[in-house]
């Protein structure tokens, strides 16, 4: 609800007659009246507010101005318009012209007051999880400190004042007067925004400064097929937001701890199998590890070292929802070391019965690249 809307403070429709007008500040002063709450800051301030509504919208002029501009006629508006230029001399018509030539002195002005929206901070946090953690997803929970509005100025840092008093800058004046070499220009009190009272005071609860500090116990539901880097959002429950601003969001990364076994890129997933010199050269089924436990995996005939087999949707679970990523072994074919000569002699036999020069290849393209 937006705490300058006038309708939406006596919950009423903007084409409300003034009879439920009064109706609805009758029953909402019933609930927070000071004198049915006393020592209760929050009902005082509440009641400020709908009784502030209240007066402008029985109030015909009033409502017609609210209606057309959003906001209720300040004292400022209905004031005197500031002068600029020599004393007894007007020049409000050259006003903006002299805030392009004088800019100082005019940026100060309307300085004071709460910040009607002003949306709340992000708040970042580190969650580490094992890489088996990252697969299947988990709930899991942290403290993290938020600032939350406080709830007796609801943020805006002033409450009103019981006893209004004349503004010590300006005198009571609404305005304040500032030399420029040889001129004098008068402006709107920074101070009391050209009113001449202050009719506030600063929030005792929070000291004036709208928020405070709370450690929360934040649950948090890490997804599965997370990744390393990758970050969880949960809006709102950042710091919250000053006035009508909205909350914060909450931002959880994520760090994935590394595998012995297994690495990540993207949602497929990338290992090592190593196997003999027999394997290779004759195929077999070998036994791999996954993510869901060890499987058999055909290793063609001739395989060579470095080549990658493809196990399908035996990857990572993708965050999309779509299907899974796949496994790819890359083979490492081991050579056998040879100790005795009847080793060495069959092998002798292998390459008779088999010739082949794996460097044939290289050398020929090497000839030709040298025509």
């Amino acid at each position: 609800m937006d705490r300058n809307d006038y309708y939406a403070l006596l919950g009423i429709t903007p084409r409300a007659s003034t009879t439920a007008v009064r109706r609805a500040f009758q029953k909402l002063a019933r609930k927070f009246h000071p004198d049915l709450n006393p020592g209760d800051n929050v009902a005082r301030v509440r009641y400020e507010r709908i009784y502030e509504a209240f007066r402008v919208l029985t109030d015909p002029n009033q409502r017609e101005r609210y209606d057309s501009h959003g906001r209720r006629p300040t004292a400022v508006e209905d004031a005197e318009p500031p002068r600029y230029g020599f004393e007894g001399f007007d020049f409000s018509r050259e006003q903006n012209r002299s805030s392009r030539i004088f800019p100082e002195l005019f940026r100060q002005a309307g300085r004071r007051g709460r910040t009607e929206r002003e949306r709340g901070e992000d708040i970042h946090h580190k969650v580490g999880i094992s890489f088996e953690e990252s697969l299947h997803g988990f709930p899991t929970s942290f403290r993290a400190a938020r600032s939350i509005t406080c709830a007796t100025c609801d943020g805006f840092q002033e409450i009103p004042s019981s006893v209004p008093r004349p503004c010590p800058v300006c005198g009571g004046r609404g305005r304040a007067t500032q030399a420029h070499g040889f001129m004098l220009f008068a402006r709107p009190c920074a101070e009391c925004g050209g009113t001449g009272i202050l009719a506030k005071e600063a929030c005792p609860a929070c000291q004036g400064a709208g928020r405070a500090i709370r450690e929360e116990t934040i649950d948090v539901e890490i997804p599965k097929g997370v990744n390393d880097g990758d970050r969880v959002v949960i809006p709102g429950k950042g710091h919250e937001g000053r006035g009508t601003g909205r909350n914060g969001d909450l931002y959880v990364h994520v760090q994935v701890a590394a595998h012995p076994v297994f690495t990540r890129k993207g949602d497929n997933l990338y290992s090592t199998v190593r196997i003999t010199f027999t394997e290779a050269a004759l195929g077999a089924r070998v036994e791999v590890p996954t993510p869901d436990g060890s499987v058999k995996l055909r290793i063609p005939a001739g395989v060579q070292s470095g080549q990658k087999l493809r196990l399908s949707e035996r990857g990572a679970p993708s965050r999309l929802g779509s299907k899974r990523g796949d496994l790819f072994v890359t083979v490492q074919v081991v050579t056998p070391t040879v100790y005795d000569d009847r080793s060495r002699e069959l092998l002798r036999e292998l390459d008779r019965l088999n010739p082949m020069d794996p460097r044939e290849e290289i050398r020929r393209e090497a000839e030709e690249a040298s025509r």
